[in-house]
């Protein structure tokens, strides 16, 4: 985009261009309106910034000629005056003044003006453009903003959807607009554009948000590369050459036009260059310039000054030794159905195994502009390797190794684990008393009513009314009923009754689940199951064989949330809070503690003194001697209460600090995946089920078969709401 400055002072315009020409503006000068006037017709003018004091025409008349002329696109006008006249000014809003600022003239005042003016002259109305709808022969107009074209040329070009696709989503707009709904956004606004044009394919599902964000790029970069050229072919025609800055500053172009050519020196273009205080990275004037005089070029540039640009840095990560997610949902047979038996081989280590290494991060390498100006190198991030039970970090922190004979595993928080295994050959019951193992436990029978176990994996016949606490996998051949279990792995079993299930893993179940709430942090994955009179959360989507029946309680799904995530990070608010008024309890009674303390520092050292001049009177000096006994004793005590404390108030503060890293880990480990807000039924759903996405809920007035209910963001009326297809 190009200014056009206006000024029959050739000092004053001078000025003004060097500015707007160092903050990277392409400018032209004209002395006069009919000059001016022959650059509006030849060149791409978007702002017109002319001095009241140009003594050749009135500015209210070179602004109406502008206005009457058509452009095919919109003129920002900036009047220059000599005092703030109110009078002035509202005649000029009047014919079309778009702007006022006083001489002398406040530089800062201008680029904001020319900020203002960029987005208004932007704008362009809606061209129409005609489209071919599928299945009929005659055209029909649609109204597409300029920048949705090449958005849908590309997206054609890439084959990522069809031109019914695109007749569709045209229509929307064309709609939107008739209602005059919402208004169309100037072109600058490109991003704003293509999610409007792109949102409407994702919701249509013609497009992903992987293609949407390519095309935008590959749309940003052409939109640079176009502008660059823009500024290259609006030279003007009296200019000898141009600097053009790029805008990352890490390039100064030198343009030549070819009218002067013959008669630039290199003392003129570095004098141009010093001028724009531009000291890195300089090429070989002369050089250059005699090889264009030589060779003619019908583009005359080259490349004045490169910077050196910053190289980022490398984030630190860790390398595992074992397969971190050998657990798969199943295997496909050759009948095409899931076998949920087969879910993977699981990994062994032996002690003095190599479980996982950290890569250091590399801090990245300052650059420098074509100003000499430090670029900084984007910060690289770390990462700390976390060692967790039967494993051990070597001295540097690089490596952890196994420290036993067992399973490998990464625990939610990024702990390495190696599980051992301990084997019930019956049921969990009195003879055997609750388990409490660091490892995988295998119970051959049943974990019964009132026990608990907790472990690491847990594989087990059945569990019926107990407790389970495991940081891996529940693997349950039968069946779980009125049981609890909180677990960071996948939830397997046949079927469940009555049962809470807490799962920070997918949760695979056979049958049926009844009278039961199941929350889980990934996928619900029961493509035969029935769900009846049941709570189901799962974060990455949900599929079932069937939802409700016609005779029990309506069932409650959610999908795309981590119900999971939000209770636990909830639970370490409330351990957090709790630990801050202990802690609170602790300082008070220590600052109380040490406030005594004190005071019988002070008490000893006046007894001291008295019993030294008291020497004499032997029994002054027992009495105050006695006295001194009972401060000391009283000294004694209040040190080990202040030991107490301090010991008592370092435990907690760690404490705190430990629960707030589980936290941030439990944070960062949900934000890798966002949630996937789907529920996939072959089966009915029963009217009255309540079915949960992230933003909006859904109750059917009728049974539904056979069907995909998503959560998708309606582009008419933005908002969200559940569509069934």
């Amino acid at each position: 985009m190009t200014i056009l400055l206006v000024d029959n002072d050739a000092a004053s315009n001078l000025i003004l261009a060097d500015f707007l020409d160092n903050k990277g503006y392409a400018c032209l000068r004209a002395a006069d309106a009919e000059q001016a006037l022959d650059y509006v017709t030849k060149h791409a003018i978007r702002i017109v910034v002319y001095n009241r004091q140009a003594s050749d025409t009135d500015g209210l008349d070179l602004c109406r000629s502008i206005r009457s002329r058509k452009t095919g696109h919109y003129i920002y006008f900036i009047m220059v005056a000599q005092k703030d006249n109110k009078n002035e000014k509202l005649e000029g809003f009047k014919q079309g003044v778009d702007a006022f600022i006083t001489a002398p003239v406040d530089v800062d005042k201008l680029e904001a003006l020319v900020h203002v003016g960029l987005r208004i002259s932007g704008f362009t109305m809606p061209k129409t453009v005609k489209t071919n709808l599928p299945g009929k022969d005659t055209e029909k107009k649609q109204i597409v903003p300029d920048y949705d074209i090449p958005f849908a040329r590309i997206a054609l070009e890439k084959n990522f959807i069809t031109k019914e696709q695109l007749a569709k989503a045209f229509s929307f707009q064309k709609k939107e607009q008739l209602a005059g709904g919402r208004k169309w956004i100037p072109k600058d606004s490109t991003i704003t554009l293509h999610k409007q044009t792109a949102d409407i394919l994702v919701a249509q599902g013609a497009i992903t948000q992987e293609q949407r964000d390519m095309i935008r790029r590959e749309m940003e970069k052409k939109s640079e590369a176009v502008s660059d050229a823009s500024q290259m072919r609006d030279i003007s025609s009296e200019a000898p050459f141009q600097v053009v800055i790029s805008k990352d500053r890490l390039e100064a172009r030198l343009v030549f036009n070819p009218a002067f050519l013959e008669k630039i020196t290199p003392d003129a273009v570095a004098k141009a260059l010093a001028g724009k205080d531009i000291q890195f990275g300089m090429a070989d004037i002369e050089t250059q310039i005699n090889t264009l005089k030589s060779a003619f070029k019908e583009t005359l540039s080259f490349v004045a000054a490169k910077g050196r640009p910053a190289v980022p840095g490398k984030d630190a990560f860790i390398v595992f030794h074992f397969d971190t997610n050998y657990l798969k949902p199943g295997k496909i047979d050759t009948d095409g159905n899931m076998d949920y038996r087969e879910r993977g081989r699981i990994p062994k280590v032996q002690a003095g195994d190599l479980l996982a290494a950290k890569i250091p991060m590399k801090t990245g390498e300052p650059g420098i502009d074509i100003y000499n100006n430090p670029i900084p190198a984007p910060e690289a991030q770390d990462v700390q390797l976390q060692c967790g039970q039967g494993a051990r970090l070597s001295d540097d922190g690089m490596e952890l190794y196994a420290q036993i004979d067992g399973q490998p595993h990464v625990a939610v928080g990024g702990a390495v684990c190696v599980f051992a295994e301990l084997t019930i050959d019956g049921d969990v019951n009195f003879t055997t008393g609750n388990i409490d193992f660091d490892g995988n436990v295998i119970v051959k029978g049943s974990v019964k009513n009132g026990f608990s176990v907790k472990c690491g994996h847990l594989f087990a016949t059945e569990i019926s009314g107990a407790a389970i606490f495991a940081l891996g996998d529940v693997i349950v051949s039968e069946g779980i009923s009125n049981a609890d279990i909180k677990t960071e792995g996948d939830v397997k079993a046949r079927f469940v009754t009555g049962s809470n299930i807490k799962s920070f893993g997918s949760v695979m179940i056979d049958k049926e689940i009844i009278d039961s709430k199941i929350r889980s942090s990934a996928k619900f994955l029961s493509e035969r199951c029935k769900i009846i009179s049941s709570f189901v959360s799962a974060k990455m989507g949900i599929a079932a064989k069937q939802i409700g029946t016609d005779v029990s309680s309506a069932c409650r799904i959610h999908a795309g949330m981590d119900e999971n995530v939000k209770k636990r990070i909830q639970a370490f608010g409330h351990a957090i809070n709790d630990k801050k008024k202990i802690l609170e309890t602790v300082q008070k009674r220590y600052e109380k503690q040490s406030k005594k303390q004190r005071a019988v520092h002070r008490k000893i050292f006046e007894l001291a003194q008295h019993q030294e001049r008291s020497a004499s009177n032997t029994e002054a000096a027992n009495a105050l001697a006695r006295e001194l006994d009972l401060c000391f004793r009283d000294q004694e005590i209040l040190e080990e209460q202040i030991a107490q404390d301090l010991a008592a108030i370092e435990a907690l503060v760690a404490e705190i600090e430990t629960i707030g890293k589980e936290k941030e880990a439990i944070l960062i480990w949900s934000r890798e995946e966002k949630g996937d807000p789907v529920i996939t039924v072959s089966g009915p759903v029963i009217q009255g089920t309540q079915l949960y996405g992230i933003y909006t809920s859904f109750i059917p007035k009728e049974t539904i078969r056979n069907v995909t209910i998503r959560e998708i963001k309606d582009p008419e009326t933005d908002t969200w709401q559940m569509i069934i297809q």
